[in-house]
C-alpha cells in the first residue's frame, strides 16, 4: 500500500485510490472474519464451560443424595443397634431380678442337698455306696477331707475305694431310688 498517492491533473490517480480501497476492503474482510472467528470460539467456549458447570452441579447432587441416603441407612441401623442393646438390657435386668433376687438361702440348701443325693445316687450306681455316717471315716482313711453342701458330708469315688481297699461288699441287685 502506498502511503501516498501520486498528484495527477485534478487530483489524485483514481486506479491507486480504487486499489488502494480494494486493498482496504480485503483487510476490513479479514478483520470481521477473524472477528466472527473469536466470537464463535468465546461462544464455544462459554457453552462448554456452562457444561462443565452444569455437569459438575449435577455430580454435586448425585454425591450428596448418595451420601445422605448412606447417612440415613447409618443413622437407622446405629438405632436399631441401640433398640437391641436396650432390648437386651431390660431382658438381662429382668433375669437378674427374676432369678437372683429371688435366690436365697432356702434355694441354696435345696440345690446342695439335690447335689448331695446325686452324688449318692451315682456312688451307689457304681456300686460304691457310702452311708452319711461312715462318709468321715472313710475320707480320714483315705486322707481326704469330706467336703461338705449344707451340712451333708460326702467324699469323692476315689478316696472312697482307696480308703476301703476293696473291703466293701457290693449290692449286686441294686435298684436305683427315683429322685
Amino acid at each position: 500500500m502506498p502511503d501516498r498517492f501520486n498528484y495527477v491533473k485534478k487530483g489524485y490517480d483514481p486506479e491507486q485510490v480504487d486499489t488502494y480501497i480494494e486493498t482496504l476492503e480485503q483487510v476490513v474482510k479479514s478483520y470481521k472474519d477473524k472477528d466472527s472467528a473469536i466470537k464463535n470460539a468465546i461462544i464455544s467456549a462459554q457453552m462448554a464451560a456452562d457444561n462443565i458447570v452444569k455437569n459438575a452441579h449435577l455430580q454435586v447432587s448425585e454425591s450428596r443424595t448418595q451420601a445422605l441416603s448412606q447417612i440415613q441407612s447409618i443413622i437407622a441401623s446405629i438405632s436399631e443397634q441401640r433398640n437391641k442393646v436396650k432390648e437386651f438390657q431390660e431382658e438381662y435386668v429382668g433375669m437378674v431380678q427374676k432369678y437372683l433376687i429371688d435366690f436365697n438361702e432356702a434355694d441354696m440348701t435345696h440345690i446342695y442337698n439335690k447335689i448331695t443325693e446325686l452324688e449318692q445316687l451315682i456312688a451307689r450306681a457304681a456300686y460304691i455306696a457310702p452311708s452319711t455316717a461312715s462318709t468321715s471315716a472313710y475320707a480320714a482313711a483315705a486322707g481326704a477331707a469330706p467336703s461338705t453342701y449344707n451340712n451333708a458330708s460326702y467324699i469323692p469315688a476315689q478316696a472312697y475305694a482307696a480308703a476301703t481297699s476293696g473291703s466293701v461288699a457290693y449290692e449286686t441287685d441294686f435298684e436305683p431310688e427315683e429322685a
